[in-house]
């Protein structure tokens, strides 16, 4: 029960990584904030929460909505009086050539990947600085922001990117307010969202070329996040994790070639 009485705001929290993050976190003892921009996958969260016997609040989750950051963060202290722990899991992916998206697609992109950062962190530093040891931040990047290169997801990686280098800053300025930042970079991670995009054959077979060969799970993304939050890493702050069973340390064949694999 290492987070007994804390309060943690989970974003992204409805499906995949940000699921498996918060329901360790209530596993944990802590008090879970689950923020779900679709309100069937947010409930479907607080529903295991609740089977742990763990308390958990539902607050909404656009995180290219303004307004609704301030209503997470103030979801949060209604529901609990305090804010511990932020970990933003939620961020949007657009695919394609840059030269074929809509400037549209791109605003958004950009709305919910980087300009959520400042929001967030804007919003939950007052209450983040009280907390009883140090206030925690974890941001969910990607292997993606300044590691590996996919054509299609150059504005993802690019706010990525943003992000690990936001992080650092930010690491900085809150160390005075008595708050940690961190990143944790994913790599293949085999969540719904992710075998639905890619199809169930690809992934396993791009991970069979790890150095880790299998698919990173959910869990493996929260174990990573609830060490950087715990007090065994109360002197790390602006650094970033990457947790990715060394995908980007090898060259993978092309995959049209891996696809052709039996």
């Amino acid at each position: 029960m290492k987070f007994e009485n804390k309060v943690v705001l989970v974003t992204g929290a409805g499906r995949g990584m940000g699921r498996a993050v918060a329901l360790e976190y209530a596993r944990q003892g802590a008090n879970v904030v689950v923020s779900a921009r679709t309100a069937e996958y947010g409930e479907e969260t607080v529903k295991q929460i609740r089977a742990l016997n763990a308390e958990c609040a539902l607050v909404g989750g656009d995180i290219a909505d303004r307004d609704a950051i301030r209503a997470m963060i103030d979801g949060a202290i209604n529901a609990f009086g305090q804010l511990d722990i932020l970990v933003h899991c939620a961020a949007d992916t657009a695919h394609g050539l840059i030269t074929e998206m809509s400037d549209d697609t791109f605003d958004h992109l950009v709305r919910s990947n980087i300009q959520s950062l400042f929001w967030l962190a804007k919003d939950a530093a007052p209450h983040l600085s009280k907390a009883s040891d140090k206030g925690r931040i974890v941001f969910i990047s990607s292997g993606e922001a300044n590691r590996k290169y996919t054509p299609t997801l150059i504005p993802y990686g690019s706010s990525k990117a943003f992000m690990n280098a936001f992080a650092r800053g930010l690491a900085v300025e809150f160390g005075a307010i008595n708050i940690l930042v961190n990143v944790v970079e994913p790599g293949l991670i085999g969540t719904d969202h992710m075998l639905r995009t890619l199809g169930e054959e690809l992934p396993h077979k791009l991970a069979a070329h790890f150095p880790v060969p299998r698919l990173g799970e959910p869990a493996d993304i929260a174990s990573a996040v609830l060490y950087l939050t715990s007090n065994e890493a109360s002197y790390i702050t602006g650094t970033s994790l990457l947790v990715d069973g060394g995908a980007t340390m090898v060259t993978l064949p092309k995959v049209e070639d891996i696809l052709k694999q039996k």
